[in-house]
C-alpha cells in the first residue's frame, strides 16, 4: 500500500518523503469527520504574504489565494484551511448577437423587413447584419453566412 501511495505522489509531481506525502493517504492526520469543519466559523483570514500564512505560501506558491483559521464551537477544535487555485482557463467568448445574411438585390420586401427589425447593411461585406432573434422571426436561417466566409 505504501509503495502505491509513493508512486501516485510521484505521478502528481511530488517526491517520496516530501512533507505533504504523509497527508496523501488515509492516516490519523487526515480529517475523517467533516461535520466539525462544516459547522465551524472563520476566526481569521490571511493573505499569502501575511505572517501566519507564509508556511503555506511557501508550500503552494502563487497558487495560494488565502488562508483561513476556523474553530468548531462545540468541540473547540481549530482548523487551518487553504484556498488554492487548481485550474485556470481562458474565458469563453459569448455567442455573437448578430448574424450575417445574404439578401438578393431585387428582394425589396425582405430588405424592408430586415430594416424594421434592426438590420444594418454592411457595404464592405455586401451582407446584412441582422439580430439573431430576428433571423428566426423572419425565417431566413438558410441565408445566414458564416463570419469567415
Amino acid at each position: 500500500m505504501a509503495g502505491n501511495r509513493e508512486q501516485a505522489w510521484r505521478a502528481w509531481g511530488g517526491a517520496a518523503g516530501d512533507r505533504a506525502d504523509k497527508n496523501f493517504g488515509r492516516d490519523s492526520s487526515v480529517l475523517s469527520d467533516v461535520a466539525p469543519l462544516q459547522r465551524s466559523s472563520i476566526v481569521k483570514k490571511l493573505n499569502p504574504h501575511q505572517k501566519g500564512a507564509l508556511r503555506l505560501a511557501e508550500r503552494f506558491g502563487d497558487r495560494l489565494v488565502c488562508v483561513r483559521y476556523r474553530t468548531d464551537p462545540e468541540s473547540g477544535r481549530r482548523f487551518t484551511t487553504a484556498e488554492i487555485v487548481i485550474e485556470e482557463r481562458a474565458p469563453i467568448a459569448p455567442a455573437p448577437r448578430h448574424s450575417l445574411v445574404r439578401v438578393g438585390w431585387k428582394e425589396t420586401e425582405l430588405r424592408r423587413a430586415i430594416k424594421e427589425v434592426g438590420g444594418v447593411w454592411l457595404h464592405d461585406k455586401k451582407l446584412w447584419q441582422v439580430p439573431r432573434d430576428a433571423v428566426k422571426q423572419l425565417r431566413i436561417g438558410k441565408r445566414v453566412v458564416r463570419e469567415g466566409a
